[in-house]
């Protein structure tokens, strides 16, 4: 399997990376104000684990998920 780490998604880990960067075509974190929390928990590989750091990461840039 091809290591995915992009830099914006390297504080979580490698099944969520590639949720989000595979199966969305996240290639920036702004994509995901597109996407509510729900939607990101339906994705094989997104668990609830990952939530709070993405959310952290997405407060400090000022960007909120979709509600």
């Amino acid at each position: 399997m091809t290591k995915v780490n992009p830099d914006f998604l390297g504080f979580l880990g490698a099944p969520a990376q590639r949720a989000l960067f595979h199966e969305l075509g996240i290639t920036k974190l702004e994509d995901l104000s597109r996407y509510s929390k729900q939607d990101l928990l339906r994705l094989h590989g997104f668990g609830p684990s990952s939530l709070p750091k993405l959310e952290s990461e997405l407060r400090k840039l000022g960007i909120q998920l979709k509600t």
